[in-house]
C-alpha cells in the first residue's frame, strides 16, 4: 500500500522556498561586508556561517520535506531530490514532537550507514494524522521496546487503512 502526504503548496513556498532564498540574499550581504568592511569582520562570518547551515540543510541534506511516499518496503522524503530509505534495513528511525501539534524531527539510520534527519510541519501536510500514524507505526516496528509506547495501548500497532476503506462489521 503507498501513501503520499504532500505539503501544502503555498505554504510550502513561503516557509521553506522564500526564507532560502532571502538566506541567500543574507548571506550574499554577508560576503559583501566581509571583503569590503574592515569593522566587525567576526560577526559578519558568523551570520554567514548560520546562513550556509541553514542552506545545506535545505539543498544538501534535503531537510525539509515537500513530499513524503511510504509504501510497505520504503519511505521517501522529497525536497530538492529525494531520500530513499528501504524499511527493512532501517536501523534507527526517531521521532521528536518538538512542538505540539505542530513539527516532528525524524532522525533515522540504515544498516548501510546512511543517515537522514527532517523537519516535517506535519499540521502543513494533507492527512496529517495519517502521517503521524505512519510515523509511530515505523517507529514501533523499529523500537518496539520505545518508551513512547509504553502506557499508550494501540498506538503504532498498525499502520492507517487506505483513504476511501470503512471498516464494515461482519454480519453472517
Amino acid at each position: 500500500m503507498e501513501r503520499v502526504y504532500e505539503y501544502n503548496k503555498t505554504a510550502y513556498q513561503n516557509k521553506v522556498i522564500m526564507i532560502n532564498i532571502f538566506l541567500i540574499l543574507i548571506l550574499g550581504y554577508c560576503l559583501f561586508k566581509i571583503i569590503f568592511a574592515g569593522t566587525n569582520i567576526y560577526l559578519w562570518i558568523f551570520a554567514a556561517v548560520i546562513c550556509i547551515y541553514a542552506l545545506v540543510n535545505s539543498f544538501i541534506r534535503k531537510g525539509n520535506p515537500r513530499k513524503i511516499i511510504i509504501t510497505d518496503d520504503e519511505i521517501v522524503f522529497s525536497s530538492f531530490g529525494e531520500k530513499r530509505f528501504e524499511i527493512n534495513k532501517l536501523t534507527k528511525f526517531r521521532l521528536k514532537v518538538s512542538t505540539p501539534n505542530y513539527q516532528v524531527i525524524i532522525r533515522l539510520e540504515d544498516s548501510d550507514k546512511r543517515t537522514g534527519s527532517f523537519w516535517v510541519t506535519y499540521s502543513q501536510f494533507n492527512d496529517k494524522m495519517d502521517l503521524i500514524a505512519e510515523f509511530d507505526f515505523l517507529e514501533k516496528k523499529i523500537h518496539p521496546d520505545s518508551l513512547r509506547f509504553r502506557g499508550r495501548s494501540g498506538k503504532g500497532d498498525k499502520r492507517p487503512d487506505p483513504p476511501g476503506s470503512i471498516d464494515m462489521p461482519n454480519t453472517v
